[in-house]
């Protein structure tokens, strides 16, 4: 692995994970992320882009690597409240097929795509990405932007991505990653994270990489850019001490600075997968 790719919402397939996403849909839109709810990419210790830009510099290199033009169609596997989708769409031209498990998410990412005048070029629905509703084929590309983390059966969501792709079409995964095994308080900062998360466990890589060869998906890059991304573990928890929890939150002391997710990012065993993989 590197650390250098250069050289939202999930697609959970438990209830619970529907449950995070909804209590934290209006809280993170109004936030200094403005509706992306992924990790942010800054290149060194030196950029001093903000939280926003970084998270759309992380959407940026996703669009990189689908190489997409005007008339192929993608597919968002965990759109969020769609920027990412919108932002892809508007930069490579192509046609862009959401889907979520929160159906609040999807009402904002359809009010996000009229207000863009994308309507015609970006939609959105309800559905699960280990039973997608989709022909065989019907994909030029596809990511999952911090999606895999939420699926408890990551060897059939992927295989569901891969049948919706034509052959030799790129699937494009960003997602936490655990590198090596945590032990004492590492590992309960890990188990408290999966929790706050609605993560049944953190992707590790051979994982990932059994799961894709599975799914009938080759391996073209994969990379551990943790070091680029960790500034956002407390960029967030920064972001979500200005947001007032709603009365059914169960995680936002977790979120916040005082919280665990900052000490969750530091740790060293914490990284972060970039990878590129192809429909045989």
């Amino acid at each position: 692995m590197t650390n250098d790719p250069s050289a939202h919402r999930t697609v959970p397939s438990s209830p619970d994970s529907e449950v995070l996403y909804d209590e934290h849909t209006a809280s993170v839109d109004g936030t200094a992320v403005d509706g992306n709810i992924h990790v942010g990419y800054w290149d060194s210790a030196a950029d001093d882009r903000s939280l926003n830009q970084a998270t759309d510099r992380l959407t940026d290199l996703v669009a990189e690597r689908l190489a997409a033009t005007p008339g192929r169609h993608l597919l968002d596997v965990g759109c969020g409240t769609g920027r990412p989708a919108l932002r892809i769409a508007r930069a490579t031209g192509a046609r862009v097929s959401g889907i979520s498990v929160s159906n609040p998410d999807i009402d904002l990412a359809r009010s996000r795509a009229d207000a863009a005048g994308l309507a015609d070029r970006v939609d959105f629905r309800y559905a699960d990405a280990c039973a997608l509703p989709f022909e065989a084929a019907s994909f030029d590309g596809a990511w999952a932007i911090e999606s895999m983390m939420h699926i408890p059966d990551r060897t059939t969501a992927l295989t569901e991505i891969a049948r919706t792709l034509r052959p030799g079409s790129p699937l494009v995964i960003t997602d936490v990653l655990l590198r090596s095994p945590v032990a004492g308080d590492a590992a309960e900062t890990v188990r408290r994270a999966c929790r706050a998360f609605q993560s049944p466990s953190l992707p590790e890589p051979e994982e990932l990489r059994t799961a894709l060869d599975r799914a009938g998906l080759e391996v073209v890059e994969f990379h551990d850019i943790g070091d680029h991304v960790r500034r956002t573990y407390q960029a967030f928890a920064d972001a979500f001490d200005a947001v007032a929890p709603s009365a059914d939150d169960r995680h936002h002391e977790f979120f916040n600075s005082t919280g665990s997710l900052p000490r969750f990012g530091a740790l060293p065993q914490v990284g972060y997968a970039f990878l590129v993989a192809r429909r045989r």
